[in-house]
């Protein structure tokens, strides 16, 4: 009895060590989603731009959208630099996720919005 208790110990911190480094990001996988990231941020300030062409939010709007689309981005480049490459919800460190921070169930918004608390823009 002692010896299969010993054995399922020994076994599950022998995967609690070996899970997170299986896990781990390659500095190849990490240059590609900082890029695909980049790419994204590029084509959200495209559209922006195209908004304000077509009418569709009027110049001041845009710029309060702009601004905060800044700040996401240089929170994001931060989150990298700490080694989180996640996307969306169930960020690490608490950031964002469906009830806390700013996610789906929080304070309003979607975290990625540029809304603030009582969900008017900015």
């Amino acid at each position: 009895m002692k010896r299969g208790l010993l054995i399922a110990v020994v076994v599950a911190l022998v995967l609690a060590l070996a899970v997170p480094a299986a896990l781990a990001l390659t500095d190849n996988q990490k240059a590609e989603l900082e890029s695909l990231y980049q790419q994204q941020e590029q084509l959200r300030t495209q559209i922006l731009e195209k908004q304000v062409e077509a009418g569709i939010i009027n110049a001041e709007d845009a710029e309060s959208f702009r601004e905060r689309m800044e700040q996401r981005w240089e929170a994001r480049k931060e989150r990298m630099a700490e080694g989180d490459y996640s996307f969306g919800f169930g960020q690490k460190g608490g950031r964002g996720g469906m009830m806390g921070g700013r996610g789906f169930g929080g304070r309003g918004g979607c975290g990625n919005c540029p809304v603030n608390d009582t969900g008017s823009a900015l």
